[in-house]
């Protein structure tokens, strides 16, 4: 596998000096995720035009945290669909694109249902076929 800068190992390094290697291995997740989440919540603010900057920043925070609460779980899950990639190579993407979608997660949610239901019609017509 090509050689990538993974963040987890840059900021666990950068930790390290300073609250040790054990710690800052512990630690390092947890703050990829975080920061890309605040990071994809400040995309996602730029859609959000109506809020002051108090809303803003509660806004950002709460990205950050929803992206701290769910993208461990979900890199998992790709990661079993990609076993040749580790699962915290998904970490920082899947933070930053759960920060990035927001407030529009209804929409979003909808569209994946939609595209589910597709999925699961599509098969059950091919099965009916053979």
């Amino acid at each position: 596998m090509a050689s990538a800068v993974d963040p987890v190992v840059g900021i666990a390094q950068a930790l390290s000096i300073v609250i040790g290697a054990t710690a800052a291995a512990a630690l390092a997740p947890h703050l990829v995720v975080l920061i890309s989440g605040l990071a994809g919540g400040v995309i996602g603010l730029m859609s959000w035009r109506k809020c002051s900057i108090g809303m803003g920043a509660l806004y950002v925070l709460g990205m950050g945290c929803m992206a701290w609460l769910f993208a461990g779980s979900l890199s998992e899950l790709l990661s079993i669909a990609w076993p040749s990639l580790a699962d915290r190579r998904f970490l920082s993407p899947i933070a930053l694109l759960i920060g990035a979608i927001g407030h529009r997660w209804p929409g979003v949610g909808k569209w994946a249902l939609g595209l589910g239901r597709t999925l699961i019609e599509s098969a059950i017509k091919r099965e009916a076929s053979k």
